[in-house]
């Protein structure tokens, strides 16, 4: 099997290197079978070279319209598996966004029961509390807990004594007076 490189495939297309690898880029699918690569370097064969020509030529000849019908149909068959392979991955994407959706509404279904079950339980502790102070006997009860719990004071804390100076130091603050200097 006769492998070229791309500026022999170049040459004998009449295009330029460049254009190879840009036709080789855009219709990788339907040419890769016939491209090999060895130490950076890349060949075609024989007959990737003739799939190129008939990808490179800008209008079909009608005489050999026959040997365009198979590179024509893989290109249709291509795009078609694109189109499928994309609308899947579109209902996928889409099944994937209604599930999320559903545990977010679940959740937040769960988050309403479980406010107003807090919401109503407040209340009822409420009705109880309110019923509890109106009663007589609870003003003694009351009275008799705040004898019973000491009174807590809140933390101060402790005040900052003066520094203890010597003789020696208390003459030289009298003297020179530091705050003074530091406003200069």
């Amino acid at each position: 099997m006769e492998q070229l490189k791309i500026n022999q495939v170049a040459q004998e297309l009449g295009v330029t290197p460049a254009g190879v690898y840009k036709r080789l880029k855009t219709d990788f699918q339907l040419v890769e079978k016939y491209v090999v690569k060895e130490k950076n370097t890349t060949l075609i064969t024989r007959e990737g070279v003739e799939v190129l020509r008939t990808l490179m030529q800008k209008t079909p000849q009608v005489s050999d319209s026959t040997s365009l019908q198979p590179v024509e149909n893989q290109t249709i068959k291509y795009l078609q598996d694109l189109v499928i392979n994309q609308q899947k991955t579109i209902d996928n994407l889409i099944a994937s966004q209604n599930e999320q959706r559903q545990r977010t509404d679940t959740i937040i279904m769960k988050l309403t029961h479980d406010l107003e079950a807090t919401r109503k339980s407040a209340l009822a502790i409420e009705a109880k509390v309110d019923a509890l102070a109106k009663k007589p006997e609870n003003d003694k009860i009351a009275e008799a807990l705040s004898k019973m719990v000491p009174e807590v004071k809140a933390w101060e804390p402790a005040p900052k004594k003066k520094p203890q100076y010597s003789f020696l130091q208390k003459f030289w603050y009298e003297l020179i007076d530091p705050v003074k200097l530091r406003a200069y």
